[in-house]
Parts: structure tokens; C-alpha cells; sequence
């Protein structure tokens, strides 16, 4: 198949306000046949993460209304703290910690999974916690089926380095991470946040376009659909590197499509593998 074949059948073009954008076309994958462990979805899965690196997961009914409620609470929360005077938020500043709260271009409050239980959360997360932590559970149930289907294609089974290296028991810096990416009021100002992620996978949740991926053969830039009722998945480096390659890491950056100011929101959950 020709490059030219390729790269179009990984793109479609969208009108989005006055801008038309050339748009990532990713593979959605069902949550509910990778756990009933449905051969044609987990093929499926492990396409999409040796190919792009980038897919979507969908969920069903029940597990979907739950996700967008704890989501719709996280957005106000952020909203509301990351408008705090900056004394107050550097309150939950951790020098050498990736918990807690982060002013580096971007402003961010992030809960580790093994710290949850003993840290003090600040306002508004604190009034919220059962949503805040039910959704980070959520987050790490995901991953984690994902980790362990995508180790099963692989044929390395239950016992593989991969998920040794992720045990639930162990200790890791895994984690939900809230960020305010606020958009510029000219494109020029965006900075450029090219970067691959550092763990093993990223789930990102964001309404708004905020997302471009750089495809793996061709190297171009395509917009990401920030499609309601599904995250964003993307493989990072620790399994790309364990893997030998195979498994895709992709280069992505936060950006915007046009210019105008507006807040923007993001949540993200990283599985990272044990110490």
C-alpha cells in the first residue's frame, strides 16, 4: 500500500468555526469486549496501539452517565481552584513530588494513586473526594484492562514483564492529573508542547479541541475529535521501549484551532509502572 493510501485513509477533514482541519480517523474500541476478552476487539486494540498509538474507548450505558457526571464535577472543581489566588494553590505545592499542585507553562493538580488515601486535598477537590477518587478508580480499572489485553495479544500472558512491572500492589507514581490549558488570544502565542509521554498509557478527557498527534508514517499533524462519551487513550514510552518498538509511543501537543481565548480543561489519568 502506497504512502499516499495510507495517510488518507488516516485523516478526514472538518469544518470547526471558520477553520477546516485535517482529523485524526482513530479506532474506537468497546471496554466491554476487551473485558469479556472478544478476540476481534482485543486484535483490534493491539492494531491501533502498534499502529498510531492513539485510539479512542468507549463505554457502555451505565459506565459512560457515571464517567460524565464525575467528569462534570472534576471541570467546575478546576474551574473554581485553578482561579485561586496563586498563594493558595502553592499551599499544594510539592517540590519533589509529581503530586499535588504544578505551575510550569501550564497549571496542574495531580492525586498519585498510592497517596490518595493520606493526602490532604485542597478546595474544591476536598468537598468532591468521593467523585474526585471514584473517578480516579475508574481511570486505573481501564488502563489496567487495557495493559493486560494488549499483554495477552502479545502472547506473554499473565505472568509477562509488563504487567509485573504494573502490579497493583506495588508502588508507582500513576495517577489523575487535573490541568487548565488556557488557549492564547493568537496562534502565534501557543507554545510548542511537542512531547511523547513518559509512562506506559495516558487516558486524556478534554471538550474542547486541544489535541494534535503526529502520525507515525507520514509524520504529519492531525487534529484529534475531542468525541463526547469516549476517552483518549495513547500509548507512552515505557511499552513502547519494552516492547522493542512495537507498541507505538506517539508524539503529541496541546494547541488550538483558531485564535481567541477561552479556559480549558483537562483530565488525565498516567499509568506509570512500579518503582
Amino acid at each position: 500500500m502506497s504512502q499516499t493510501t495510507t495517510a488518507s485513509r488516516l485523516k478526514t477533514t472538518m469544518v470547526v468555526g471558520d477553520q477546516s482541519l485535517d482529523v485524526a480517523q482513530l479506532e474506537e474500541i468497546r471496554l466491554e469486549n476487551i473485558i469479556a476478552k472478544d478476540q476481534l476487539e482485543m486484535a483490534k486494540l493491539l492494531k491501533a496501539a502498534e499502529s498510531q498509538g492513539f485510539f479512542y474507548v468507549t463505554f457502555n450505558a451505565e459506565l459512560s452517565r457515571k464517567i460524565s457526571s464525575h467528569l462534570q464535577t472534576c471541570y467546575l472543581n478546576q474551574h473554581e481552584y485553578f482561579a485561586k489566588p496563586l498563594e493558595e494553590k502553592m499551599k499544594a505545592f510539592r517540590e519533589d513530588a509529581i503530586h499535588g499542585y504544578k505551575r510550569a507553562g501550564i497549571e496542574s493538580f495531580e492525586i498519585t494513586r498510592d497517596e490518595q488515601a493520606q493526602m490532604v486535598l485542597p478546595s474544591p477537590f476536598a468537598e468532591h473526594a468521593e467523585s474526585t477518587l471514584d473517578l480516579a478508580s475508574i481511570c486505573d480499572t481501564i488502563v489496567r484492562t487495557l495493559l493486560r489485553s494488549i499483554s495477552d495479544s502479545l502472547g506473554l500472558g499473565e505472568s509477562s514483564s509488563l504487567q509485573n512491572a504494573h502490579r497493583p500492589d506495588g508502588t508507582s507514581e500513576s495517577g489523575i492529573k487535573f490541568v487548565s490549558g488556557p488557549t492564547k488570544a493568537s496562534i502565534a502565542d501557543v507554545p510548542d508542547t511537542t512531547h511523547t509521554d513518559s509512562g506506559s498509557i495516558t487516558l486524556l478527557w478534554c471538550d474542547k479541541w486541544a489535541t494534535q498527534m503526529q502520525t507515525k508514517e507520514t509524520k504529519e499533524w492531525l487534529w484529534v475529535d475531542p468525541k463526547p462519551d469516549r476517552v483518549l487513550v495513547n500509548i507512552a514510552d515505557y511499552l513502547q521501549n519494552q516492547t522493542g518498538g512495537r507498541l507505538h509511543s506517539p508524539a503529541h501537543k496541546v494547541s488550538q484551532p483558531s485564535d481567541g481565548a477561552e479556559d480549558r480543561y483537562f483530565v488525565s489519568y498516567f499509568l506509570r509502572p512500579n518503582h
